[in-house]
């Protein structure tokens, strides 16, 4: 059993600025993620109420169509690289946040699991990234990042490459594994993300249960 996997849910994680992107193209989805509906929410709202029930600091949403999100009233930033995808949203939202550390997440994750994201906090310690990962797949948008991998996504954005994990093998990255995830009921939930019709009645059906 692994220490400290039980965490007191009214514990907001400290010095993390929750960080969200909203800048795909939705493309199978056929219409922006950020908009369909959850529980009679919009999906945008789910996550954002999720990241301000786990995280202490603000968030900040990384978009360039600040006109549709103006009503959430959060500070809004754009891509200092534009047109190149998450690895540029991700750049962007290490480049004005203030802290160190910081949780980034896709507008179209809207499970977050407070345990789960809590003790991917406490794995933090010396590591520039702490992302989860099974049978070889990472999950880059249910991530810790530090400020320290700015030099390294920058040069990738400046070479046009838009891979997210491109710049891995230059900073130093703590893997969250499987027997570590098996630790958390709804671990897997909270890496859940929503690109179809199909994917969105999961979540939906999801949602019904009792989550964090």
């Amino acid at each position: 059993m692994i220490k400290g996997c039980i965490f007191e849910m009214e514990k907001r994680v400290l010095s993390i600025t929750p960080i969200i992107l909203a800048g795909g193209k939705s493309t199978r989805m056929k219409v922006n993620k950020s908009f369909v509906q959850l529980t009679a929410k919009p999906m945008i709202e789910v996550v954002l109420e999720k990241v301000t029930r786990i995280f202490s600091l603000p968030p900040i949403l990384i978009t360039n169509s600040f006109v549709e999100y103006s009503y959430l009233n959060i500070r809004l930033e754009k891509d200092i690289f534009s047109g190149m995808g998450p690895l540029s949203g991700i750049h962007a939202g290490l480049s004005c946040s203030a802290t160190l550390q910081n949780f980034i997440v896709g507008c179209d994750i809207p499970l977050l699991d407070s345990a789960f994201i809590q003790y991917m906090v406490s794995q933090i310690k010396e590591y520039d990234i702490t992302i989860p990962e099974e049978d070889g797949y990472t999950h880059p948008l249910h991530a810790i990042y530090s400020r320290s991998c700015l030099p390294a996504i920058e040069n990738k954005l400046k070479h046009n490459e838009r891979k997210v994990i491109s710049f891995f093998p230059e900073v130093k990255v703590r893997y969250i594994n499987k027997v570590e995830m098996d630790q958390f009921p709804f671990a897997r939930q909270s890496l859940v993300n929503v690109n179809t019709r199909e994917d969105l009645k999961g979540v939906q059906a999801m949602l019904k249960g009792h989550f964090n």
